[in-house]
């Protein structure tokens, strides 16, 4: 099902549930940044509401999402609901908004895409189907932030997850790990290495491709097999072998940017 399909079915429900509630709505993610697979990729939004979503306004996203998994379950529709207040300042941690991901709506602080990795995309490459073109929102993107957000991120999350994966391949019988868990732990990290060093955003292909440039050469097989998956949407199992060298460029990318290149 193509993007704009799903997401005319999508604002044909939430229209229905409660006109007038989703006043903005913008793709970022693998579309905007023309890394979109059929069958493979979530299409990522920000909706925008006129003020912060309030009790009333979540019971109606809720019955929204339930409507749409019943008519449409896939793609998924991820992202975060926010006021239109919420766009012109920095993104705040811990900001309670209703957000979906993996089919699944939420409302509190949690939702990691608040944050000025998506700010700037939004601002920068973000698609309009309903509201104003985003780059005449007055949507903050501070580069300082932007980079900062990355750098704790690879320090923290991925930090966290190379260590995860280097601990189950030295167990005795280590875990099947999936196609998609090769694809994920290969390139996040580079993502993040990318706009550390360039301040712009990237897809999860143009990711690998800037690794196959500025990583080291023992990474190489390991991006390849990345990238394949991710382009042809395969399904299958990645060997311990490919899962310890992802952890092992994890830490490489944590180490360049704490020495800053």
């Amino acid at each position: 099902m193509d993007v704009a399909t799903a997401l005319g079915t999508y604002l044909q429900i939430a229209d229905s549930v409660d006109p007038g509630l989703v006043e903005g709505l913008y793709v970022v993610g693998s579309y905007a940044l023309d890394d979109w697979v059929d069958g493979a990729s979530d299409i990522d939004i920000v909706a925008v509401t006129a003020e912060p979503a309030t009790d009333d306004d979540f019971g109606s996203l809720r019955t929204l999402h339930a409507l749409l998994h019943d008519q449409q379950p896939l793609p998924h529709i991820d992202g975060p609901y926010v006021a239109w207040g919420d766009l012109v300042v920095e993104p705040a941690t811990g900001l309670h908004r209703p957000w979906m991901l993996d089919d699944r709506l939420h409302h509190d602080g949690d939702c990691f895409e608040i944050n000025p990795v998506t700010w700037y995309t939004l601002a920068t490459y973000g698609v309009t189907v309903r509201g104003s073109a985003p780059q005449t929102l007055g949507i903050p993107t501070d580069t300082e932030a932007r980079v900062r957000f990355v750098v704790d991120n690879l320090r923290g999350y991925w930090r966290e997850i190379a260590s995860g994966v280097v601990a189950a391949c030295e167990r005795d019988e280590p875990p099947m790990f999936d196609a998609g868990s090769l694809v994920w732990c290969a390139l996040g990290p580079l993502r993040l290495h990318y706009t550390a060093f360039t301040g712009d955003v990237t897809s999860k292909r143009g990711a690998g491709e800037y690794g196959l440039d500025v990583a080291p050469a023992r990474f190489h097989d390991t991006v390849r097999a990345a990238l394949h998956l991710r382009t042809t949407g395969q399904q299958g199992v990645a060997s311990a072998e490919q899962m310890r060298s992802t952890a092992e460029l994890a830490e490489w990318c944590i180490a360049e940017v704490e020495a800053g290149g």
